[in-house]
């Protein structure tokens, strides 16, 4: 009877052998950012409910391709008698992950503005930045230099937060979208739609000249530095 017992429990309980087997969704590796691609990993296994080692371990070495298991190929070959999914993470964060002068190198010669918003090009560069030692002014700076230049005109005046500024650009470039776009479609358009797309142009120009009056109000109330 107790053995029936047993089993029935054994039956209903969820063991790792039996969810061990579930679809685990793991993305190819990301090489511009090896950290960020196990948190997704993880994700994925707890989703799964996979938490033994050996299996997590083992799907780890199923996702990546043979290229790069081969610059871990010493742990594969004599993996540790415990924690082998950690040691394995670990390695390839170390092996993989950019180093601080490739970062810097990258912040100052990859990252452009292209099709992302200024925000975005702001995430990217901060998080490029992140543990090299630099401070955020430069960051802010480098930022800046990747705008188009009158949005550098605008916000270089500002003493605002970075986020505050970030979110004004994209103001600034929705303006400047609107504005070609309005351009194009005049070509094609009676007069009538033109002159409200104009309209409706004229407006966000007049609310963001408010916000340029209101920061040139700002700088015009900060002290100026004494000559020395």
């Amino acid at each position: 009877m107790l053995n029936t017992e047993n089993e029935t429990v054994n039956a209903d309980a969820p063991t790792e052998s039996k969810v061990s087997h579930l679809s685990v969704k793991i993305p190819p590796l990301w090489w511009n950012n090896i950290k960020l691609w196990f948190i997704q990993v993880e994700s994925n296994f707890a989703l799964a409910k996979i938490t033994n080692d050996l299996t997590k371990y083992n799907h780890l070495i199923a996702t990546i391709d043979p290229e790069t298991l081969s610059a871990v190929a010493d742990i594969l070959l004599a993996p540790p008698d415990t924690n082998k999914y950690g040691a394995l993470k670990t390695r390839l964060i170390a092996e993989f992950s950019a180093s601080e002068n490739e970062q810097i190198r990258r912040l100052l010669s990859e990252l452009h503005l292209g099709a992302d918003k200024p925000s975005q090009l702001l995430r990217k560069t901060l998080e490029l930045g992140g543990g090299t030692g630099i401070k955020d002014d430069f960051l802010k700076t480098l930022w800046l230099q990747r705008l188009p230049s009158e949005m550098q005109a605008i916000l270089s005046i500002s003493s605002e937060p970075l986020d505050n500024l970030a979110n004004m650009a994209d103001k600034i470039a929705k303006v400047r979208i609107s504005s070609a776009d309005n351009s194009v479609f005049a070509v094609s358009r009676g007069a009538e739609s033109t002159a409200m797309r104009k309209a409706s142009t004229l407006d966000e120009f007049t609310a963001l000249r408010s916000e340029i009056a209101a920061l040139s109000k700002q700088v015009e109330r900060s002290p100026v530095p004494s000559e020395k």
